[in-house]
């Protein structure tokens, strides 16, 4: 006598079905990004019309001893103002 029953229950998960899913929603996806476009605004921004000019930089150097220094010119503490305004 076979007491056992005929239909088992699997404790298998099939993962097709959901791979199915993903890849329906990945192509779904695909086709319809390029057609949304953002709520943007139509800016019309100005053009360079000229050159831009390079500007030679000051370097300031302060020694030990107190010393000021623009660009390798020692000069003195009230004076480096308008030493810095002439570059």
């Amino acid at each position: 006598m076979n007491l056992r029953g005929r239909n088992k229950v699997s404790a298998e998960f099939s993962m097709s079905s959901m791979t199915d899913i993903v890849f329906l929603l990945l192509v779904f996806f695909m086709l319809t990004s390029p057609t949304i476009t953002p709520e943007a605004l139509d800016l019309i921004l100005p053009k360079a019309k000229g050159k831009t000019s390079n500007k030679q930089n000051a370097s300031v150097s302060i020694t030990k001893d107190g010393a000021y220094y623009v660009n390798k010119e020692r000069v003195s503490e009230q004076s480096i103002e308008s030493e810095l305004k002439k570059y």
